[in-house]
C-alpha cells in the first residue's frame, strides 16, 4: 500500500493540532496507525487537552469514540478483576503491586486515559508466589496452554510464572516475582521495588509503584524488549508519566536515588533521549548529565540509535523502508542477549526454531523469552 502522508502518529502525539490541517485520507491513515498501536482511544484525551476535538471531522470523531467505548468497557472489567483479586489475596495476606497499564488506570492518571491493556500485570514477593498461584488457580484462573519446556522456562529463566487466563471471564493475568529475568546475575533486587510502593486510595490492600519506580520500571521494561510492535505507545507512556510526576519538586532526585539501587541506567538514558527527541520532554540539565554516563560506547550507540529511532517512529507497515528489517533484527538480537546469558540463549533459540519447523507442533507456544 502506498504512503499517503509524511505525518505519522508520533507527530500527532507531539502536536495534536496537526490533525486540523489533514484531509480525510490522511486522517484515515492516522486512525489506522493509532489502531495498530492500540492508541486510538488516547487521541480523544489528547484532542480535548489541545481543545481541538469539536473542530475535527465527524468521521474521525466516530472512529475515536468507538475506541473510547472499548476502553471504558475495559476499565469496567479491570475494576471487577481488581475486586476479585483483592478478595483472594487479602484473605491469605498476599502482597501485590499493580504494574504498567493496570497501575496507570487504577491510580487515575488522567494523562493516560484511553490506554488499552492486553493483560493485567502484578508483582508479588518471591516468597508468596506459590501461594498466589495456588489461590488463583483454585478460583478459576488457568495457565495458558504451553509445553512442559515453556512452563519450565518461565519459572527458571524469566521474571514471572506462566500467564494465567480466567476460564469464564477470559481476562489475562501476568504474575511477576521480579522485573527482569531471575537468571541475570546483575538483575535488580525486587525488594528495592517493593520498598518504593504506595497503596491505592480505595483501601483494597493493593499497591502501585511510587512515581520514580513507575517511570524506571517502564523504561526497563521497554528497553529490555526484543520486539517493538507497541514501542511508540510504551515510549509515550514514559513521556506522560514523567510529564505528570516531574511537577513534584523532588521527583528527579528520587529517580536518581532509586537508579543507584536498581541499576540498568542505560534504559533510562535511552528513555530520556527519545522522549526528548520525539516529544520534546523538558529534562533538567543536571539529570541529562547524570544519565550521560550510561550512554553505550560509540560503536554500539551508532548501531542502536538508528534502530530505536526507527521503532519509535516508523514501525507501522505503511512507513516501512528498505533496510528496516536489519534495524529490527539488531534490536531483536539485543533484547534476547540482555535477557539471557549466551549459554542459555543459543540452545533456547535453536529449540524454538526446531519446534516451528515441526508441522506436528502447531500448538507450540511462541514464547521467545
Amino acid at each position: 500500500m502506498k504512503k499517503i502522508t509524511a505525518v505519522k502518529l508520533v507527530d500527532i502525539l507531539r502536536s495534536p493540532a496537526l490533525l486540523l490541517s489533514m484531509d480525510p485520507r490522511k486522517l484515515s491513515q492516522i486512525v489506522a496507525e493509532a489502531r495498530f498501536y492500540n492508541m486510538l482511544a488516547q487521541l480523544k484525551w489528547l484532542c480535548d487537552e489541545a481543545d481541538i476535538w469539536f473542530d475535527l471531522p465527524v468521521e474521525f470523531q466516530r472512529h475515536v469514540l468507538s475506541a473510547q467505548y472499548s476502553y471504558t468497557n475495559q476499565i469496567r472489567l479491570l475494576e471487577q478483576e481488581h475486586t476479585h483479586i483483592s478478595q483472594l489475596f487479602n484473605q491469605l495476606g498476599v502482597h501485590w503491586v499493580y504494574l504498567k497499564g493496570a497501575a496507570y488506570q487504577l491510580s487515575g492518571l488522567g494523562s493516560l486515559q484511553g490506554r488499552i491493556m492486553s493483560d493485567i500485570d502484578i508483582l508479588v514477593p518471591q516468597a508468596q508466589i506459590e501461594t498466589a498461584e495456588q489461590v488463583l488457580i483454585a478460583h478459576g484462573w488457568l495457565h495458558k496452554k504451553m509445553t512442559d519446556y515453556d512452563d519450565k522456562f518461565y519459572r527458571d529463566y524469566s521474571q514471572e510464572i506462566p500467564p494465567l487466563q480466567h476460564f469464564e471471564r477470559q481476562t489475562e493475568l501476568d504474575v511477576h516475582f521480579n522485573i527482569l529475568p531471575s537468571v541475570l546475575r546483575h538483575g535488580p533486587d525486587p525488594a528495592a521495588l517493593h520498598s518504593h510502593t504506595r497503596p491505592l486510595p480505595d483501601n483494597s490492600g493493593a499497591q502501585v509503584l511510587s512515581p520514580e519506580a513507575m517511570v524506571l520500571h517502564s523504561a526497563i521494561h521497554l528497553f529490555y524488549e526484543s520486539e517493538f510492535h507497541k514501542g511508540v505507545r510504551d515510549l509515550f507512556d514514559i513521556f506522560q508519566l514523567i510529564r505528570c510526576f516531574s511537577q513534584q519538586s523532588d521527583f528527579w532526585d528520587r529517580l536518581i536515588q532509586l537508579q543507584h539501587s536498581i541499576g540498568s541506567g542505560e534504559c533510562m538514558y535511552f528513555a530520556l533521549r527519545y522522549c526528548r527527541l520525539f516529544f520534546r520532554l523538558d529534562v533538567p540539565n543536571e539529570v541529562v548529565s547524570f544519565y550521560e554516563q550510561f550512554k553505550p560506547n560509540p560503536f554500539l550507540f551508532r548501531l542502536l540509535d538508528p534502530a530505536f529511532t526507527k521503532v519509535f517512529s516508523s514501525v507501522f507497515p505503511l512507513h516501512h523502508e528498505f533496510g528496516d528489517q536489519w534495524l529490527l533484527f539488531v534490536l531483536y538480537f539485543r533484547g534476547h542477549l540482555k535477557r539471557l546469558p549466551i549459554s542459555k540463549l543459543v540452545p533456547h533459540l535453536i529449540r524454538k526454531g526446531l519446534y516451528r519447523l515441526n508441522p506436528m507442533k502447531k500448538d507450540e507456544s511462541e514464547l521467545m523469552i
